[in-house]
């Protein structure tokens, strides 16, 4: 009796809603959650969608889309439109539907294959990849080969194809493993411009040491790391030491030839962290248990050139970090700004990459 009480409360309160095309899930259930039974019902309380045809996921009202499981074992999440109409399956991201990013998530077909819609439920890039990433700064990793690897605490995909498409679902570059054997030798990179035409191909070499590296996957991406507007090219060189710091190689796009130019110097700073507010490089590195090191590199006449050393050291228990900041100036050489001073006195643009 309870339980009918409240449901007709619910659908009183839904009468009162103002008229608009959406739908509103109920169920039989003690508890609205993931996993249970559920109906939608449309504003005027006719049931649109059925008692128990899915399973509750996430989507208590339906205004555009709303996503459901499937009312099976090993069940897909189903993205429906407002009419209860099935628009196509959702890519599962940590244990729910895949996440907007950049206005599109990824959706799937029946095969299982990977594409892409918007929030609104229109499909943009339809399914054709066995594997893609969401969007991030305008563009996604995508793949029509290789094979999920669970390593016992995470799973990746791993293929030696791959390429970086925009919101379009146009390729903006692709690249291939070049190997001997199981040995990762190099890469064929080829970079697209206008109309999807060719631009360039680079045919690159790993270095020979490369053979050290560790969690070394096949990964290019584009990524201004020079501020002048135009994206450049890095290639992962994988993790070193037990440190496991992260190098990359670059391809810097230079403007004068119209093409990208291999950058040696960017493969010194170690764990790069990109940023545009201050158009710089940061390093991180540990120089031993108590101390750490980090670097600001800038981009001066085609080359990244160092241009200022952080080094904290931490002290005995509860005491704060003391800090000793360097500046390289141009005809005096390295310059010490300040010496084993607390971290309210070092410059602000070290705040964001320092150890807490």
């Amino acid at each position: 009796m309870k339980k009918f009480l409240c449901i007709l409360l619910l659908l009183m309160n839904f009468y009162l809603l103002p008229a608009q095309k959406m739908l509103v899930a109920f169920t039989m259930d003690k508890h609205l959650e993931v996993g249970v039974p559920v109906c939608y019902l449309d504003e005027r309380g006719d049931t649109i969608v059925p008692y128990g045809r899915y399973k509750f996921c996430q989507t208590d009202t339906i205004r555009n889309i709303g996503f459901v499981y499937e009312n099976k074992q090993n069940a897909r999440i189903v993205c429906i439109d407002n009419q209860g109409k099935e628009l196509f399956y959702v890519f599962k991201c940590d244990n729910g539907p895949d996440y907007i990013s950049e206005g599109l998530f990824r959706i799937m077909d029946e095969n299982g294959l990977i594409g892409f819609a918007d929030s609104l439920g229109n499909v943009v890039i339809k399914p054709q990849f066995k594997f893609a990433t969401s969007f991030e700064n305008g563009k996604a990793q995508a793949t029509t080969s290789g094979d999920a690897i669970n390593d016992g605490e995470h799973s990746f995909w791993k293929s030696d194809e791959w390429q970086l498409i925009d919101h379009k679902g146009d390729k903006m570059i692709k690249y291939a493993a070049i190997r001997s054997g199981r040995s990762l030798k190099g890469l064929q990179i080829t970079i697209f411009g206008k109309q999807r035409k060719i631009s360039q191909e680079i045919s690159y070499s790993y270095p020979p040491d490369i053979e050290f590296a560790n969690n070394l996957d096949v990964w290019v991406n584009l990524q201004d790391v020079s501020f002048d507007g135009k994206d450049d090219i890095l290639v992962n060189l994988g993790q070193y030491g037990n440190q496991m710091i992260q190098y990359y190689d670059c391809f810097v796009w230079d403007e004068t030839k119209g093409q990208y130019c291999k950058d040696e110097s960017f493969r010194q700073i170690e764990n790069p962290q990109i940023n545009n507010e201050k158009r710089c490089v940061f390093s991180s590195s540990r120089i031993s248990a108590a101390s750490y090191s980090y670097k600001r590199f800038e981009f001066i006449e085609g080359h990244f050139i160092e241009t200022a050393v952080l080094t904290q050291t931490f002290r005995a228990s509860k005491q704060p970090p003391l800090f000793t900041e360097k500046q390289y100036v141009k005809g005096r050489g390295w310059v010490t700004l300040h010496k084993d001073v607390p971290v309210d006195k070092i410059n602000r643009d070290w705040l964001s990459i320092i150890m807490k």
